[in-house]
């Protein structure tokens, strides 16, 4: 072979080595001649420049107030909306301001809004444009050893014009787990790259080849004499990020969520709960010292370092499903994960400016209409049928099913009349978002009405006004009140009835007060603009329900459920809302 053709085979030989990084060769086979590798070659690296122009105006060169540091972060919302690491802003919490420098060469005022310590991430919002240039968060669950990814930030704060530095490589690890310090800084399930992350990279994204954001950069392995990059750098899982968004977005302390429990190996190579608090979520679900764990959520758990990295991409209150075996049996419990304080050197307040503006974006979801308008207009006189049916008791026996007639005249209390099948009128209850008044209207038909099932007409009925007060009669002036958290994340929840097709929604929560005893927590899908559940807890007794909303219809203008699911403790039953009337 002489020396040109050696050449051309040696050129040939790198061009689809580079491409093996770009795309499959099966997907379009050897190249034919040295020309077609050269123009594969140079379509790729169009490509791969194409990619970074298009992504580079989203990363954010993050400073503190005296524009003095440096890390990183990327917009994910054309609003401003951004994510960094925790421990880049963990030095502007006291004002709670920064500056950010986008790759236009301007700087823009940053405001520090939720942080999640435990989980190492935070949100920013940039202000002083109309529009931001932003990146879209990517499904981190398909990511897979191999996949090419880019980093980009201001590691060493080289980038003097706020450009963000570019470095390449590959996903040389997924499901990595790193120990945290002193509780906070924990890396759950975890990628590892080989791109190059240095210091000032913290927060930066991490791209896949579609330009999504998988990760968020924040840790590298270091040498030890020296901060530097040896090839081993970590992301947090954009999923696990998503989970604690509406959170983070409304300026609250977000936190991760545990079971109180403790699984280490055994003789025969099996994870095992060795510990379980008996305070613990774990221990309430069901789950007892000795049982073997295999799954959680669908994942298949490997080891006790596993089953640490899967349960710590969740936040307090998330439902998670725990499958066991005990002693040979198959059992599966559903768990609500206790919270994980944060260690913290000051208390964390919460920005209740911020919070509020995310609580009116959450219940004005509930007032668009199907074309996604704002519905306005005068609350309508409703009337509609109840068809109940009640879940069997612990003794076998089962109540028979009642039907009730509904009223309610514009925003005012709901009364529902039972009836008996000779149509003679029963009872009547009356409830409104202060109280739920039993009347009685004759005398087979004497009883009290418990405390936490007026609890639940009282949590419906602040779920009705929502639904149908004009959009330009809301009125947020004491949605924040104390103790309470406004516009929480909440998660895929599970119950009972949604063990064999557990929904998928992203919900964000709104705590109410009701009835002055009470609280309910409305499960909002945002963009859907419907109420998922609400949770109603009465604070005296400590007595919990769950309020399941489903089979939305159109009526009057507005979606309203038709299906009503009630699970509380020592009452379950299922109304069927039917045979609507609407009237001015």
């Amino acid at each position: 072979m002489d020396h040109k053709n050696l050449i051309m085979s040696f050129l040939a030989f790198l061009a689809i080595a580079s491409l093996m990084t770009e795309m499959p060769t099966a997907v379009y086979g050897e190249p034919r001649s040295p020309g077609e590798a050269h123009a594969r070659v140079e379509a790729a690296e169009s490509a791969r420049v194409a990619l970074i122009e298009r992504v580079s105006p989203s990363v954010v060169c993050v400073y503190d107030d005296e524009q003095s540091g440096g890390g990183s972060g990327v917009l994910i919302d054309p609003r401003g909306f951004g994510l960094t690491n925790y421990h880049v802003v963990a030095g502007m919490l006291d004002g709670r301001k920064g500056w950010g420098g986008l790759s236009d060469g301007s700087l823009y005022r940053l405001r520090v809004l939720g942080i999640d310590p435990t989980g190492d991430v935070a949100m920013f919002r940039l202000v002083g444009r109309d529009s931001f240039p932003f990146a879209r968060l990517g499904d981190s669950d398909k990511v897979a050893v191999g996949d090419t990814v880019l980093a980009m930030g201001n590691p060493f704060t080289l980038s003097e014009d706020y450009s963000p530095t570019v470095t390449r490589g590959l996903v040389t690890g997924v499901h990595r787990y790193q120990w945290g310090i002193k509780g906070n800084l924990i890396y759950s399930d975890c990628f590892q790259t080989d791109a190059s992350i240095n210091p000032g990279n913290s927060g930066g994204p991490l791209f896949n080849s579609q330009g999504e954001v998988i990760g968020i950069n924040g840790r590298i392995s270091v040498n030890t004499r020296g901060r530097f990059n040896v090839g081993f750098g970590y992301a947090i899982a954009a999923n696990q990020i998503k989970r604690f968004i509406p959170s983070l977005r409304a300026g609250l302390l977000a936190k991760h969520g545990t079971l109180q429990a403790i699984a280490e190996w055994d003789e025969a190579g099996a994870t095992v709960f060795r510990r379980v608090s008996r305070d613990g979520s774990a221990y309430k679900a069901g789950i007892r010292i000795g049982d073997r764990l295999v799954r959680i959520d669908g994942f298949t758990i490997t080891s006790p370092n596993h089953f640490a990295s899967v349960l710590g991409t969740y936040p307090e209150k998330w439902r998670v499903r725990v499958a066991v075996d005990r002693r040979g049996s198959p059992l599966e419990f559903v768990a609500r994960l206790d919270p994980i304080t944060p260690k913290l050197s000051a208390p964390f307040v919460v920005d209740e400016e911020v919070n509020l503006r995310q609580v009116e974006r959450v219940l004005s979801a509930l007032h668009r209409d199907e074309s996604g308008g704002v519905r306005s207009g005068k609350p309508l006189r409703l009337s509609w049928t109840v068809t109940r049916t009640h879940a069997p008791r612990s003794n076998g026996s089962v109540k028979p099913n009642e039907r009730f007639k509904a009223t309610q005249a514009g925003d005012g209390p709901i009364r529902l009349r039972r009836f008996y099948d000779d149509n003679r009128p029963g009872r009547l209850i009356e409830y409104d978002d202060r109280s739920a008044v039993q009347r009685i209207q004759d005398s087979d038909d004497t009883f009290d009405l418990p405390a936490d099932v007026a609890m639940v007409y009282t949590a419906l009925y602040v779920v009705q006004k929502r639904l149908t007060v004009p959009q330009e009669s809301l009125d947020l002036t004491g949605v924040l009140h104390t103790g309470a958290d406004a516009a929480v994340h909440a998660s895929r929840e599970q119950t009972a009835h949604e063990r064999d097709a557990p929904s998928t929604e992203v919900l964000e929560i709104v705590e109410w007060p009701v009835a002055q005893h009470a609280v309910a927590r409305l499960a909002v899908n945002v963009s859907a603009g419907r109420v998922a559940f609400i949770d109603t807890r009465d604070i005296p007794s400590g007595s919990e329900a769950r309020i399941l909303l489903s089979d939305y219809r159109e009526i009057g203008g507005v979606r309203r459920p038709c299906s009503i699911k009630v699970e509380g403790p020592g009452f379950s039953w299922h109304d069927t809302l039917s045979d609507w009337s609407v009237g001015p």
